[in-house]
Protein backbone atom coordinates (compact mmCIF):
# COMPACT_ATOMS: atom_id res chain seq x y z
CA UNK A 1 0.00 0.00 0.00
CA UNK A 2 1.31 3.46 -0.85
CA UNK A 3 -0.66 6.68 -0.59
CA UNK A 4 0.13 10.11 -2.03
CA UNK A 5 -1.61 13.34 -1.15
CA UNK A 6 -1.42 16.61 -3.02
CA UNK A 7 -2.13 19.72 -0.98
CA UNK A 8 -1.14 23.30 -1.66
CA UNK A 9 1.03 22.17 -4.52
CA UNK A 10 3.00 19.85 -2.25
CA UNK A 11 3.11 16.05 -2.52
CA UNK A 12 3.03 14.15 0.76
CA UNK A 13 3.76 10.42 0.56
CA UNK A 14 3.63 7.73 3.21
CA UNK A 15 6.23 4.96 3.08
CA UNK A 16 5.13 1.76 1.32
CA UNK A 17 3.30 -0.38 3.87
CA UNK A 18 2.47 -4.08 3.90
CA UNK A 19 -1.33 -4.48 3.78
CA UNK A 20 -3.02 -7.65 5.03
CA UNK A 21 -6.62 -8.33 4.02
CA UNK A 22 -8.19 -11.09 6.10
CA UNK A 23 -11.46 -12.63 4.98
CA UNK A 24 -13.60 -15.21 6.77
CA UNK A 25 -16.92 -16.92 6.15
CA UNK A 26 -19.75 -15.97 8.53
CA UNK A 27 -22.45 -18.61 8.35
CA UNK A 28 -24.97 -16.68 10.46
CA UNK A 29 -24.49 -12.94 10.65
CA UNK A 30 -27.19 -12.61 13.33
CA UNK A 31 -24.91 -14.16 15.95
CA UNK A 32 -21.95 -11.86 15.31
CA UNK A 33 -21.07 -9.48 18.12
CA UNK A 34 -19.89 -5.90 18.55
CA UNK A 35 -17.37 -4.58 21.06
CA UNK A 36 -19.51 -2.05 22.96
CA UNK A 37 -20.80 -2.86 26.45
CA UNK A 38 -24.56 -3.46 26.42
CA UNK A 39 -25.90 -3.92 29.95
CA UNK A 40 -24.97 -2.76 33.44
CA UNK A 41 -24.29 -5.76 35.67
CA UNK A 42 -22.75 -7.93 32.95
CA UNK A 43 -19.63 -9.82 34.03
CA UNK A 44 -16.35 -9.00 32.27
CA UNK A 45 -13.86 -11.77 31.46
CA UNK A 46 -10.35 -11.65 30.03
CA UNK A 47 -9.32 -14.66 27.94
CA UNK A 48 -5.66 -15.31 27.28
CA UNK A 49 -2.41 -14.76 29.17
CA UNK A 50 -0.66 -11.43 29.71
CA UNK A 51 3.12 -11.23 29.36
CA UNK A 52 5.65 -8.37 29.60
CA UNK A 53 5.09 -7.43 25.96
CA UNK A 54 5.15 -3.65 25.59
CA UNK A 55 8.34 -3.43 23.51
CA UNK A 56 7.79 -1.48 20.31
CA UNK A 57 4.39 -0.16 21.44
CA UNK A 58 3.22 3.43 21.22
CA UNK A 59 2.61 3.43 24.99
CA UNK A 60 6.22 2.39 25.69
CA UNK A 61 7.50 5.16 23.45
CA UNK A 62 5.24 7.82 24.98
CA UNK A 63 6.12 6.74 28.55
CA UNK A 64 9.81 6.31 27.82
CA UNK A 65 9.81 2.66 28.93
CA UNK A 66 12.48 0.13 28.03
CA UNK A 67 12.66 -3.62 28.36
CA UNK A 68 10.04 -6.28 27.91
CA UNK A 69 9.45 -8.08 24.62
CA UNK A 70 7.49 -7.60 21.44
CA UNK A 71 4.25 -9.63 21.41
CA UNK A 72 4.50 -13.26 20.34
CA UNK A 73 1.68 -15.37 18.92
CA UNK A 74 0.75 -18.80 20.27
CA UNK A 75 -1.24 -19.89 17.22
CA UNK A 76 -2.60 -23.14 18.65
CA UNK A 77 -3.78 -21.67 21.96
CA UNK A 78 -5.29 -18.69 20.15
CA UNK A 79 -7.15 -20.93 17.71
CA UNK A 80 -8.73 -22.93 20.54
CA UNK A 81 -9.64 -19.70 22.36
CA UNK A 82 -11.24 -18.14 19.30
CA UNK A 83 -13.22 -21.28 18.58
CA UNK A 84 -14.54 -21.33 22.14
CA UNK A 85 -15.64 -17.70 21.87
CA UNK A 86 -17.17 -18.33 18.46
CA UNK A 87 -19.18 -21.24 19.88
CA UNK A 88 -20.43 -19.07 22.75
CA UNK A 89 -21.44 -16.37 20.28
CA UNK A 90 -23.37 -19.01 18.37
CA UNK A 91 -25.35 -19.61 21.58
CA UNK A 92 -25.84 -15.83 21.98
CA UNK A 93 -24.04 -16.07 25.33
CA UNK A 94 -21.67 -13.15 24.76
CA UNK A 95 -22.90 -9.55 24.91
CA UNK A 96 -19.66 -7.83 23.81
CA UNK A 97 -16.22 -8.89 22.61
CA UNK A 98 -13.04 -6.91 21.94
CA UNK A 99 -9.49 -7.90 21.10
CA UNK A 100 -6.84 -6.79 23.57
CA UNK A 101 -3.89 -5.87 21.37
CA UNK A 102 -3.25 -2.23 20.37
CA UNK A 103 -2.84 -0.35 23.64
CA UNK A 104 -3.52 -3.43 25.73
CA UNK A 105 -6.16 -3.91 28.40
CA UNK A 106 -6.52 -0.23 29.32
CA UNK A 107 -7.26 0.94 25.79
CA UNK A 108 -9.60 -1.97 25.02
CA UNK A 109 -11.61 -1.28 28.19
CA UNK A 110 -11.84 2.41 27.33
CA UNK A 111 -13.09 1.61 23.83
CA UNK A 112 -15.73 -0.80 25.15
CA UNK A 113 -16.98 1.85 27.58
CA UNK A 114 -16.97 4.54 24.89
CA UNK A 115 -18.93 2.34 22.48
CA UNK A 116 -21.66 1.53 24.98
CA UNK A 117 -21.52 4.78 26.99
CA UNK A 118 -21.37 2.57 30.09
CA UNK A 119 -18.85 2.34 32.90
CA UNK A 120 -16.84 -0.60 34.21
CA UNK A 121 -15.23 -1.67 37.47
CA UNK A 122 -12.02 -3.67 36.87
CA UNK A 123 -9.85 -5.53 39.40
CA UNK A 124 -6.33 -5.61 37.94
CA UNK A 125 -5.25 -8.16 40.54
CA UNK A 126 -7.47 -10.68 38.71
CA UNK A 127 -5.73 -10.20 35.35
CA UNK A 128 -3.87 -13.43 34.48
CA UNK A 129 -0.24 -12.23 34.43
CA UNK A 130 2.17 -15.01 33.45
CA UNK A 131 5.25 -13.35 34.96
CA UNK A 132 6.09 -10.51 37.37
CA UNK A 133 5.35 -7.09 35.87
CA UNK A 134 4.60 -3.59 37.05
CA UNK A 135 1.09 -2.21 36.77
CA UNK A 136 1.89 -0.07 33.73
CA UNK A 137 2.85 -3.24 31.86
CA UNK A 138 -0.31 -4.93 33.08
CA UNK A 139 -2.40 -2.07 31.71
CA UNK A 140 -0.62 -1.59 28.37
CA UNK A 141 0.98 -4.93 27.48
CA UNK A 142 0.00 -5.87 23.93
CA UNK A 143 0.13 -9.66 24.36
CA UNK A 144 -1.51 -11.20 21.29
CA UNK A 145 -4.52 -13.49 21.19
CA UNK A 146 -6.37 -12.00 24.18
CA UNK A 147 -10.08 -11.22 24.18
CA UNK A 148 -12.29 -9.27 26.56
CA UNK A 149 -15.92 -10.41 26.70
CA UNK A 150 -18.95 -9.43 28.71
CA UNK A 151 -21.73 -11.87 29.57
CA UNK A 152 -24.94 -11.79 31.58
CA UNK A 153 -24.37 -12.91 35.19
CA UNK A 154 -26.62 -15.94 34.71
CA UNK A 155 -24.40 -17.10 31.83
CA UNK A 156 -21.11 -16.60 33.66
CA UNK A 157 -21.09 -20.34 34.40
CA UNK A 158 -20.26 -20.88 30.72
CA UNK A 159 -17.15 -18.74 31.04
CA UNK A 160 -16.20 -20.56 34.22
CA UNK A 161 -16.40 -23.80 32.23
CA UNK A 162 -14.04 -22.35 29.60
CA UNK A 163 -11.64 -21.44 32.42
CA UNK A 164 -11.15 -25.14 33.17
CA UNK A 165 -9.06 -25.56 30.01
CA UNK A 166 -8.23 -22.01 28.91
CA UNK A 167 -6.73 -18.93 30.57
CA UNK A 168 -10.03 -17.20 31.35
CA UNK A 169 -10.63 -14.98 34.37
CA UNK A 170 -13.44 -12.72 35.57
CA UNK A 171 -11.87 -9.28 36.02
CA UNK A 172 -14.88 -7.06 36.71
CA UNK A 173 -18.33 -5.95 35.67
CA UNK A 174 -20.13 -3.40 33.56
CA UNK A 175 -21.67 -0.54 35.56
CA UNK A 176 -24.02 2.37 35.03
CA UNK A 177 -21.69 4.73 36.94
CA UNK A 178 -20.48 6.42 33.78
CA UNK A 179 -16.88 5.86 34.91
CA UNK A 180 -14.07 3.45 34.03
CA UNK A 181 -12.49 2.44 37.34
CA UNK A 182 -9.48 0.13 37.52
CA UNK A 183 -8.06 -0.88 40.90
CA UNK A 184 -5.23 -2.94 42.38
CA UNK A 185 -5.60 -3.76 46.06
CA UNK A 186 -6.63 -0.55 47.81
CA UNK A 187 -5.20 1.64 45.04
CA UNK A 188 -7.32 3.24 42.31
CA UNK A 189 -5.16 3.46 39.20
CA UNK A 190 -7.82 4.68 36.79
CA UNK A 191 -10.99 6.62 37.55
CA UNK A 192 -12.09 8.31 34.35
CA UNK A 193 -15.55 9.59 33.35
CA UNK A 194 -16.65 7.90 30.15
CA UNK A 195 -17.65 11.33 28.77
CA UNK A 196 -14.01 12.42 29.14
CA UNK A 197 -12.87 9.28 27.32
CA UNK A 198 -15.30 10.05 24.49
CA UNK A 199 -13.96 13.60 24.27
CA UNK A 200 -10.34 12.41 24.21
CA UNK A 201 -11.19 9.84 21.53
CA UNK A 202 -12.86 12.37 19.26
CA UNK A 203 -10.64 15.40 19.94
CA UNK A 204 -7.76 14.56 17.59
CA UNK A 205 -9.93 14.67 14.46
CA UNK A 206 -12.48 17.04 16.06
CA UNK A 207 -15.59 15.06 15.00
Amino acid sequence: MKNDYLGGGERISIPPTVLFSIIGVIHNVTVTQTSDFKHSGDSIYLLGPTWREMAGSEAARELGLRGGRVPHVDALASQLRYRAVNALMGQRAIAACHDCSDGGLAVAMAEMCIGGRLGAQINLDAVPAMEPMHLTELLYSESAGRLIVSVRPDLAVLMDAVARWQVCTRIGEVTDSGRLIMTSGDSVLVDAPVDDLVHAFKRTLDW
